[in-house]
């Protein structure tokens, strides 16, 4: 199965058109699951998570024919779009900072971002 690993965070539609938005991080490996003539492609994301879930359970039905695949829309994140999200789940100081250590974003990078912002 052909792979990718994304170089940057993408936008996880909400299920059935809802106005939510979800982040998946980037450098998630996608697994390529099938093409279509439309125009788009459906990958595959594995997770792992220890403890209980909660859900519901999900009856088969005679239409799904056996298998039941309910995908998400995944999408580039513009720089307004970003935005958005950033209102939805703000930044603490201390998410700010740990997210510039993690990056390893200098001093004199930092200063040019402050310096090119609004004031």
């Amino acid at each position: 199965m052909p792979m990718i690993r994304t170089t940057e965070p993408m936008l996880i539609g909400g299920r059935n058109g809802d106005e939510h938005s979800y982040v998946l991080p980037l450098g998630t490996t996608l697994y390529e699951d099938q093409s279509y003539p439309e125009g788009f492609t459906r990958y595959l994301v594995y997770f792992n998570h220890k403890g209980p879930i909660e859900h519901e359970t999900v009856t088969m039905e005679p239409k799904y024919r056996g298998t039941l695949i309910d995908p998400l829309w995944l999408e580039t994140i513009d720089a307004d779009t970003l935005k958005d999200v950033f209102k939805r789940f703000p930044l603490s100081r201390s998410d700010i900072a740990a997210a510039i250590k993690a990056n390893e974003i200098t001093k004199d990078d930092l200063t040019e971002i402050i310096q090119s912002m609004p004031k």
